[in-house]
């Protein structure tokens, strides 16, 4: 049917690759005919009455009542200073014939685009015989060339622009030798030009100028009138932190945008990351998931992620290729965030695609293959003889600790003619391997100045280090912008699909508990079920241990994939100069689907639940699906207008309305009778209970609006607001208000420092408001029920209450102050930021406790208060900054302090945290308790071990030492959130190679070591007892005794629970990313090759880790080091 249905649409299938080529040639070349017929059209005449006005302002009016746009200078406009002119219905060159009549420039015109340049000035005849002649190029540092740079000789107006291919002409009399050449938002160069004839220069994106633009994803700012706290990073900058995912390039370039480091997974490509924007600000309102060692962390404090105006999820960030951003751009305070009213309070992070330009044809490849090398640096582990040694000291093989076990000496001689033979199970090595994987970006663009287009497709497939685990990423997209007078039109659609495999070798700490003293594989070669067979019954003999590698040998599926649609239009009309209106309309459309099978002859079935009469139910297939739609349409005003020259305002009012729906499914078969059975519907039965479900639906409206105020480019003013409303809440409190204002002072611009070269830079800014928070459920303020399913009574189903409701429960709400100082020095050469800022966040959503006999034991309200106090600070400074020798050499860094405050919790909480602390067990408590912070550690307090017993001493909550730990001594001990953490930066330039190095730090913070616990004294199972441990297990517990050591007796097999000796002070440097980037010469490419551009690079990230702790990282899936090359290309 596929096959007809393909037929029936061309007639004849194109097989042909000649065919297929030639059909996009065809259709591209219809479009920029359609574009060029369209452009024609819109040839209009002038009318323009303006007296002494500036130039820009002719600029202004011109662009609003044509399609021409104009390219040039600061230097060139300053020249030619206000003008006058009065003409109707006159052509474009008539009318800059008028503008520019008696003034120091000259223009051209080519295509829709007019070029203003410095007139070249009339020479002696003399010194024109001496002039030199000199000619060049001038590009970007991509390689693209730039229209209309100016390049003047120092010191004369003697000057030229760029023509279209960046080229120039230039006479530059005999008593001069250095040539200025500058562009908008560039860093301007100073060449030398003595016994040269051709220069070729590449100008790099000034950091300052990118900055000039806030991109908040509703309205656009500008930067030198923003009171907001905001991060700005430009596609250059992710380059040069990584090449792998864009959230880690993110938080190596900015500490405040926090990845939690993930003990637990490692490097698994198919785990989301924790993330958080200046500390948590919610709380989990289930604390129990607190005590997983805080690997399960809610996504409450999840930052809000909007894309092109849209919001996205954290997964589709994940994905995506990172050729498609021109900017990201970190919102952190009230003053920036306010207009995502209750979604701003964790922080926004703005995403800004990049659009196609005018021109021709461009297509730009970007390739790499990429390698992932497991990384075992953490591990300590016994090797075979070492392992034997351990259990021969801790008495696990002396028959006069066990008489009635005549066996013990037989497994030890046993062992020990394996340990002689030998055998020395490296396990770690048996479920990875090392992951090449490889990445690929392919985009073509072009158009007209009425019409671009782009269309783009990548591909990321990555191949993780524990064997059969990996991610694949296939995603296409189209863009297309269409200018009619003084409408836009755009449209960009992005199609994804994803497919990913969890590794069928199971947990990797499976292998790393494994005695080295079995092995695998019997003597024929065939892989064991089971390593070692039962010798006796008593405790004290090792019990059956599976084989991990066996399970990896049976058919098995751990698999997951989803498709998204995600369509975003938008429509400008742009009334005046001053006034536009935009228009925008999005929807996302997500399914999701993940298969899990285990064969009948897995080990997890090798239970007493499946024997017997059972037995014939070993085997499971779950199969989950989920669907996820999306819509959201903006409305948005802006108003922009300067007065008597000293006044400027802008002025914003936007409307947004969103739905979301999600859903999912869930069903368990058991009962395969064979063992390559992959279908549910080879089930015997469904698995006891029913098939689970989950349903979400929310709506939200809300009415922005923003004002800003600027005199005379010194001080300004921020005002900002929402009124939201959500149906995630109480039915009499759905709706609220959210604002914040600003205020600021740009020193740099007063009379005093106008003339000064030392500070080029210096900024106040306050901002104080309240934003809010709703990652939450979609029922929760509401009463829910569910049915009981097949129980009825009288052909009638009945139902029970499943929460209870509140329709006062209202909004978590934020407020946020913000102090900060910005400063550039020497023309850029030292730039420093710095932030101090206060989170206070109220009625936050816990549980509240009612009266057992209503038969619930809470319901949700509005109770509880944290505070986020904090300071950041981002420097850097240009050692080598020597455009002549093309050397630059710049270091920089930053750091991030964040304290965290409980001030007030409900009493579910505090009954809650009472039962925790009665628990007792290995590991800590994390609590929510007044005063403290979300990630206080909560142990009892150690003494260290006796000398003369080798058992711990404690001290209890009267201050008395004694021996036995008891969980009601559990008191505050550590932070585990580091005091300082940041990254440290440097980058340096030699021509065409560029190397840039990212370290980060961590310094201050507490964290509770596991590893001692369960590797060195917790060997209470006889899974640990006769597994594999860390060295210190041999070395570094007690013995005899008065031996002076950190960990009790050697012999002592009951259970150690949490202490404060495994809470550890730590300090961590890593090396994130190193990598070396080579481009090719511009001039050379084209002559040869016909290439725009051409680059190679070389990636190296996570390459070291060096912490004050050892302890193991990777428990469940290893980190890996990992490297790449790469390749772009552009022609």
């Amino acid at each position: 049917m596929k096959k007809k249905r393909q037929e029936c649409l061309w007639g004849n299938r194109i097989s042909s690759p000649r065919a297929r080529c030639l059909l996009v040639i065809v259709v591209l070349c219809f479009f920029s005919l359609f574009s060029s017929q369209v452009s024609a059209q819109e040839n209009r005449n002038i009318s323009i009455n303006k007296q002494n006005v500036p130039f820009e302002e002719i600029v202004r009016e011109v662009e609003a009542q044509t399609d021409y746009s104009f390219m040039y200078s600061t230097e060139t406009v300053q020249s030619i200073g206000k003008v006058s002119v009065n003409v109707t219905n006159v052509s474009i060159k008539r009318l800059m014939d008028a503008v520019l009549i008696g003034k120091p420039c000259t223009y051209q015109i080519e295509g829709k685009v007019v070029i203003i340049k410095i007139k070249e000035q009339p020479v002696q005849d003399t010194i024109r015989q001496k002039a030199v002649k000199i000619k060049g190029v001038v590009t970007e540092a991509d390689g693209l060339p730039l229209i209309g740079a100016t390049v003047v000789v120092k010191g004369t107006s003697v000057g030229v622009v760029t023509n279209a291919t960046g080229n120039f002409e230039l006479e530059v009399p005999a008593d001069h030798d250095l040539v200025v050449v500058s562009f908008i938002g560039k860093t301007s160069q100073e060449v030398r030009i003595t016994g040269k004839t051709e220069i070729n220069v590449v100008l790099q994106d000034d950091v300052q100028s990118i900055d000039q633009v806030v991109v908040t994803g509703i309205f656009n700012k500008s930067r030198e009138s923003y009171t907001g706290a905001v991060k700005t990073i430009s596609a250059s900058d992710l380059k040069a932190s990584g090449n792998r995912s864009i959230l880690s390039q993110i938080s190596n370039i900015d500490p405040s945008f926090n990845i939690a480091d993930n003990i637990e997974f490692g490097s698994d490509p198919n785990q989301l990351p924790d993330i958080t924007i200046r500390g948590r600000t919610s709380m989990d309102v289930n604390v129990r998931n607190l005590q997983e060692e805080s690997s399960v962390k809610s996504t409450a404090n999840l930052p809000l992620f909007i894309m092109d105006g849209f919001e996205v999820s954290l997964q589709r960030v994940m994905d995506m290729d990172d050729e498609l951003v021109e900017t990201i751009t970190l919102l952190k305070d009230a003053s920036a965030t306010a207009m995502y009213g209750a979604r701003g309070a964790n922080g926004v992070v703005v995403i800004t695609l990049k659009r196609p330009e005018a021109g021709k044809l461009r297509v730009s490849y970007r390739g790499s293959v990429n390698i992932e090398a497991p990384d075992f640096t953490s591990y300590n582990l016994m090797n075979a003889r070492e392992k034997l040694d351990y259990e021969v000291a801790a008495g696990m093989l002396d028959d006069k600790y066990n008489p009635n076990n005549q066996n013990l000496m037989e497994l030890y001689n046993r062992r020990l003619i394996e340990v002689e033979r030998g055998v020395n199970t490296y396990w770690l090595k048996y479920p990875v391997k090392t992951g090449v994987g490889n990445r690929h970006s392919l985009r073509v663009d072009g158009g007209s100045d009425n019409f671009k287009y782009a269309i783009g497709l990548s591909y990321n497939n990555i191949n993780g280090v524990m064997k059969g685990s990996s991610r694949n990423t296939l995603s296409g997209n189209l863009y297309f912008q269409y200018e009619l007078k003084n409408l836009k039109f755009q449209n960009d659609l992005t199609i994804s699909y994803n497919k990913n495999k969890n590794s069928p070798y199971g947990s990797f700490s499976e292998y790393s508990l494994a005695n080295p003293i079995y092995t695998p594989y019997d003597d024929e070669g065939h892989i064991k079920k089971q390593l070692v067979e039962t010798i006796s019954q008593t405790s004290r003999t090792p019990d059956p241990a599976g084989n991990p590698l066996y399970n990896a040998s049976l058919p098995s599926r751990d698999d997951g994939s989803y498709t998204n649609i995600q369509n975003n239009f938008a429509i400008e009309w742009k009334i005046t100069s001053d006034l536009f209106v935009r228009g925008n309309f999005g929807f996302t459309k997500q399914d999701s689907r993940t298969d899990k099978y285990l064969s009948r002859e897995h080990t997890s079935f090798d239970t007493d639940e499946y024997k017997g009469e059972n037995s014939n139910m070993k085997g499971s297939y779950t199969y989950t699906t989920s669907y996820m739609l999306s819509y959201e349409g903006n409305l948005t005003v802006n108003y922009t207008k300067t007065f008597n020259k000293v006044h400027q305002l802008y002025a914003g009012l936007s409307g947004n309305l969103a739905e979301d729906k999600d859903e999912s499914y869930s069903v368990t078969g058991r009962g395969f009778s064979s063992l390559n059975m992959k279908n549910l519907g080879m089930a015997g039965a469904y698995a006891l209970g029913k098939p689970t479900s989950t349903e979400a639906h929310s709506r939200r409206l809300g009415l922005i609006f923003n004002v800003n105020y600027t005199y005379d480019r010194r001080y300004f003013a921020d005002f900002s607001g929402k009124i939201e409303g959500s149906s995630k809440f109480g039915s009499n409190d759905r709706t609220a208000p959210f604002f914040s204002a600003g205020l600021g002072w740009n020193v740099h611009n007063e009379n005093f420092l106008s003339s000064s070269n030392a500070i080029n830079l210096l900024r106040f800014r306050f901002s104080y408001g309240t934003i809010g928070s709703q990652n939450f459920s979609s029922y929760q303020a509401l009463t829910t029920y569910r049915y009981f399913g097949q129980e009825n009574y009288k052909y009638w189903n009945g139902a029970y209450m499943l929460g209870m409701g509140n329709p006062d429960l209202s909004w978590q709400k934020t407020k946020q102050l913000n102090l900060g100082v910005e400063t550039s020095l020497f023309n850029g050469l030292v730039r420093l930021n710095v932030d101090y800022y206060n989170k206070l966040t109220e009625d936050l959503l816990t549980d509240i406790n009612l009266p057992t006999a209503g038969g619930f034991s809470s319901y949700k309200a509005n109770v509880g208060e944290v505070r986020n106090r904090g300071i950041e600070l981002d420097a850097n400074v240009f050692l080598i900054r020597n455009s002549e020798s093309h050397i630059m050499w710049s270091v920089g860094g930053n750091l991030a302090h964040n304290v965290n405050k409980i001030l007030k919790i409900s009493n579910a909480l505090e009954f809650l945290n009472s039962e925790l602390l009665d628990e007792a067990g290995p590991n800590p408590s994390f609590l929510y308790q007044e005063g403290q912070s979300m990630n206080t550690i909560f142990v009892v307090r150690s003494l260290g071990i006796d000398p003369a017993t080798g058992s711990e001493l404690f001290l209890n909550k009267d201050g008395e030492r004694v021996y036995t730990w008891d969980p009601k001594d559990k008191v505050p001990f550590g932070v585990n959130e580091p005091k300082v953490r940041g990254n440290l930066r440097t980058m340096f330039r030699w021509r065409d190679i560029t190397l840039n190095a990212t370290f980060s730090y961590r310094l201050g913070g507490h964290i509770y070591n596991q590893t001692l616990v369960d590797k060195v004294e917790n060997t209470t199972t006889a899974a640990k007892r006769w597994g594999n441990l860390d060295k210190r297990a041999l070395y570094d517990r007690w013995q005899n005794e008065g031996d002076v050591t950190k960990f009790k007796n050697i012999k002592d097999f009951n259970t150690t629970n949490a202490s404060s000796r495994f809470v550890m002070k730590e300090n961590a440097l890593s090396l994130n990313t190193l990598n070396v980037n080579y481009e090719f010469d511009t001039e050379w490419l084209k002559r040869h090759c016909r290439l725009d551009y051409l680059a190679i690079g070389f990636y190296a990230e996570d390459v070291f880790y060096l912490s004050t702790v050892k302890q193991e990282r990777g428990l469940s899936y290893p980190f890996a080091r990992k490297f790449s090359v790469s390749l772009s290309v552009r022609f």
